[in-house]
């Protein structure tokens, strides 16, 4: 008898493990996608295994059409030379030294230096990372620009009804843009039932972000978020009725002379991974960087709307050293850039800067791993690095390289410092 009792009583319980493993295995196999993504395709060790993830990564891609003919980049001859090659030379060294995959120096509108690494080409797409987010602060400003989105200043609630309780409805526009929305901060780990990991694999990015909630009123702190910009490109779309990567063609890759780029969906025919994920080649990306420092123009025609370019570039109440989804070396205060702080935020690869960055007038585009594209006005310069994840890249050392190697008006009266000429890979 005392054995039939404990059949009893085990009975249900077996029956409990049953359901909830058989509860498992639906959950599991009602978002399979997903979970291949976990198991293969989220981890930082991953990407650097991978340095050019397409779409072999799991992810669907969408094409953002290009030109057939890129717009051509000037190459500086001998006598257009204006860094001197001891410069790009020490810049090199420590490109390579980082495994680094690219690396494009242009100066007064001339290509004086571009040199490929780590088995990629002039051809090889690189994954932008968060320089991608940069790319969405235009695109919010071609959209006010059609009038599609009014202003700033709108709530978030106008294009986003999901939004229209009082506590996200106060937040605005130019919240999300400024990374000072105050919605939940992003967490990092391996938990693959958090809405965290889904945000950066998921498979429903659209739900995923509207399922942040509030944890403090906006527009009171810098909190870089990586949902803020999937939020943008959901408005974008809404308002315009277009896909993001249709729109993002016709605006900006066109007319800058682009190659057709590529970005990732979190299922086919969904939403960008807006936060990252941008494929372009390195040229793509200096055309991207010349347009910035051409104030928005392209061969002399507005493209970026000049009033949001100079938004872009403002500092935000919340961190002087970032504008519109654009990191900033300068301020009308004085502070800091974001490069001395170091652009490595996430305390995962990047690392904290060791030096002072050598000019404060700066528009910086960050990704990961230091997928750079560097503006710098004052010397009408503009960088492109990018590399592999593991490499060891700190900010600011290759950038101080080149800017030491700036020739001036005066300096450029001394045969010693004109450049010999450093060959353009």
């Amino acid at each position: 008898m005392g054995k039939k009792r404990n059949v009893n009583w085990m009975r249900p319980v077996l029956w409990t493990v049953v359901l909830v493993v058989a509860a498992i295995v639906l959950y599991i196999a009602s978002d399979r996608v997903y979970w291949d993504r976990y198991l293969h395709a989220h981890t930082l060790e991953s990407f650097s295994e991978h340095p050019y993830p397409t779409i072999d990564r799991l992810y669907p891609q969408e094409a953002v059409p290009g030109v057939d003919s890129p717009r051509a980049i000037p190459v500086a001859t001998q006598s257009e030379r204006t860094i001197r090659a001891d410069a790009l030379e020490a810049a090199e060294r420590y490109a390579r030294s980082t495994k680094s995959t690219s690396l494009l120096v242009l100066r007064r509108g001339k290509l004086q230096y571009e040199a490929y690494w780590e088995g990629s080409n002039a051809d090889t797409p690189v994954y932008s990372f968060s320089m991608h987010k940069t790319i969405v602060g235009m695109m919010v400003g071609f959209a006010i620009a059609d009038g599609k989105i009014g202003s700033v200043e709108d709530s978030v609630a106008k294009y986003l009804p999901e939004w229209s309780d009082p506590e996200h409805s106060k937040i605005r526009i130019k919240h999300l843009l400024q990374m000072s929305s105050g919605i939940e901060s992003m967490q990092y780990g391996d938990n693959p039932f958090s809405k965290h990991q889904r945000r950066q694999i998921g498979t429903d990015l659209a739900s995923t972000a509207l399922s942040f909630d509030v944890q403090e009123p906006p527009g009171q702190r810098f909190d870089y978020n990586g949902v803020n910009p999937t939020l943008l490109v959901m408005i974008i779309e809404r308002t315009t009725g277009r896909r993001y990567a249709e729109y993002l063609s016709e605006k900006l890759w066109k007319p800058l002379g682009n190659r057709t780029a590529h970005v990732w969906l979190d299922h086919e025919g969904g939403l960008v991974f807006a936060a990252t994920s941008l494929f372009a080649t390195p040229r793509d990306w200096l055309r991207v960087g010349i347009m910035m420092l051409d104030q928005g123009r392209v061969d002399g025609r507005e493209v970026l709307p000049e009033a949001w370019f100079r938004q872009m570039i403002t500092p935000s109440p919340t961190n002087p050293v970032y504008g519109n989804l654009t990191w900033l070396g300068f301020n009308s205060s004085g502070a800091v850039s974001a490069l001395d702080k170091g652009l490595g935020r996430y305390n995962t690869v990047d690392q904290k800067a060791t030096s002072e960055l050598a000019s404060r007038n700066l528009i910086c585009f960050d990704g990961l791993g230091g997928q750079r594209v560097y503006v710098f006005p004052d010397s009408e310069l503009v960088i492109v690095r990018t590399g592999v994840l593991d490499g060891g890249y700190e900010d600011p050392i290759l950038p101080n390289l080149v800017l030491d190697g700036v020739v001036t008006a005066s300096s450029a009266s001394h045969a010693d410092t004109v450049p010999a000429g450093a060959p353009v890979h």
